[in-house]
């Protein structure tokens, strides 16, 4: 067997199997990838068990069958290669992998093919989305996700699915973020995916279709050269659309990009052991941002458009949350403040698709 083919592309290929591969298991066959050669490309599959990876790329290919080796290490190897060509070859009888490029070159010991989980992905996908615009959505509401172990169903993205459109949402009970595509996907229902899982997604796709498939606890993708499984979570996700107000004493417009810089400014003196707090206040068409901490105390005012019942309310977030819901915002940003200890939303009223909402912190 012999295969020549650009190292950016042997590269990026094994990527996409090394991140999801675990480094150690109990179970050796989750630390290999599989390599199938396919006479004009070589697909690469592994799998963590919550989710598979299959990645195909174009390659010089003579001979057939499947290696198999352990990924982190062939990784490694790969993104060192010094040659813009990557030359892989297996003598007959051999059980070592010969990897070539320019003036370097090694060999790996092979693993049984058989010994590698081998995903097994639908034949029939009945759903399709733009790649992009299933990236955009749950990268645009990823961060809201739960990250403690204990929050359980807080920890995934919820996909909803309808002849209306497709919403991304992930909160985590003190945020909250959806993403709505103006795509039906021809699916109905709703699932929750893993947010790590949602993580790879977005890292997958690009530009193009992606098509859809829902069946036996698993979501699956599949483009022109990827194709995932993700397990589903089980669970019932809660009922967001209670705890979104519609009553909002003061909103102020401004530009995102500006209210993002000054809050990541003036959080360097945040007291991070305090949960990162900076106070905003809001009065006569100007927004101060402050924050004090054991090094220091640092504020900066920004000129907004106010509008609203109240004159004057002042708040304090949790400087992260703040700067991550506004991180998917470019342009016009509305602020809608419910209260002092209620909930704000953030969002583009030129672009509705997107909304997040941050729970003040209680300053008493």
């Amino acid at each position: 067997m012999k295969v020549q083919l650009p190292t950016s592309s042997l590269a990026a290929a094994l990527s996409h199997v090394e991140r999801i591969v675990p480094a150690r298991s109990s179970n050796p066959g989750l630390n290999l990838v599989r390599i199938d050669l396919l006479g004009d490309a070589l697909r690469f599959a592994g799998t963590n068990l919550d989710l598979d990876v299959e990645t195909t790329v174009a390659a010089d290919v003579r001979g057939d069958g499947a290696l198999a080796l352990p990924a982190q290490v062939f990784a490694q190897v790969v993104r060192a290669l010094p040659g813009d060509v990557v030359d892989l070859a297996v003598e007959d009888g051999a059980n070592e992998l010969s990897i070539s490029s320019g003036s370097y070159a090694t060999r790996l010991q092979l693993v049984d093919p058989d010994a590698a989980q081998a995903p097994e992905f639908p034949d029939a996908f009945e759903g399709r989305l733009s790649a992009r615009g299933l990236a955009r959505a749950l990268g645009s509401v990823r961060y809201a996700a739960a990250v403690a172990e204990y929050q359980a169903i807080f920890r995934g993205v919820k996909i909803e699915a309808s002849d209306q459109g497709t919403r991304a949402v992930a909160t985590d009970g003190f945020r909250l973020a959806y993403f709505d595509l103006d795509e039906a996907s021809g699916l109905d229902g709703s699932w929750i995916v893993p947010a790590k899982s949602a993580d790879e997604i977005v890292r997958l796709l690009d530009d193009g279709e992606v098509e859809i498939a829902v069946g036996d606890g698993r979501l699956s993708l599949r483009t022109d050269d990827v194709r995932v499984n993700v397990s589903l979570m089980d669970g019932s996700f809660p009922d967001y659309r209670r705890v979104i107000p519609s009553n909002f004493p003061i909103t102020i417009t401004l530009d995102a990009d500006a209210l993002r810089d000054v809050a990541q400014r003036v959080a360097v003196m945040a007291d991070k052991t305090a949960n990162n707090r900076v106070d905003l206040f809001v009065k006569d068409g100007v927004l101060q941002i402050t924050a004090e901490g054991a090094y220091g105390r640092s504020q900066e005012a920004v000129e907004v458009q106010q509008e609203g019942s109240d004159a004057e309310m002042a708040l304090a977030y949790n400087a992260k949350y703040l700067t991550d819901a506004l991180q998917p915002l470019s342009g016009a940003l509305r602020m809608r403040f419910s209260g002092p200890t209620t909930p704000s939303l953030l969002d583009d009223p030129e672009m509705p698709a997107y909304l997040a909402m941050v729970v003040p912190l209680r300053t008493g």
